[in-house]
């Protein structure tokens, strides 16, 4: 993944581009919406890993530790919304980039 404008960035940059990627209706300089163009397919795919990992965690944590099992399960929900989220900031910027 091309990621050389994001990387770039000073630590200040990089806290707008957070800002500007997981926000709607924020105002951000070009580059700033480049390096957050950047860093939606990143967000994504570790939020996909992330998803992945706790389905493991629940499968066998729910034979075994039910409360393990159903913290799991609510922190499955949680990162599919946050899934889900990046996915339709990934869309927008891209859409608002182009």
């Amino acid at each position: 993944m091309k990621l050389d404008v994001y990387r770039s960035c000073t630590r200040k940059e990089k806290m707008d581009v957070l800002n500007t990627f997981w926000r709607r209706n924020v105002e951000a300089p070009s580059r700033i919406r480049e390096a957050a163009l950047q860093y939606g397919p990143v967000a994504v795919a570790c939020l996909i890993a992330i998803a992945v990992e706790l389905a493991v965690v629940i499968s066998v944590a729910i034979t075994r530790a039910y409360v393990i099992g159903a913290v799991a399960i609510v922190c499955e929900a949680l990162v599919v919304w946050s899934l889900w989220w990046a996915l339709v900031r990934t869309r927008d910027i891209k859409r608002l980039t182009s």
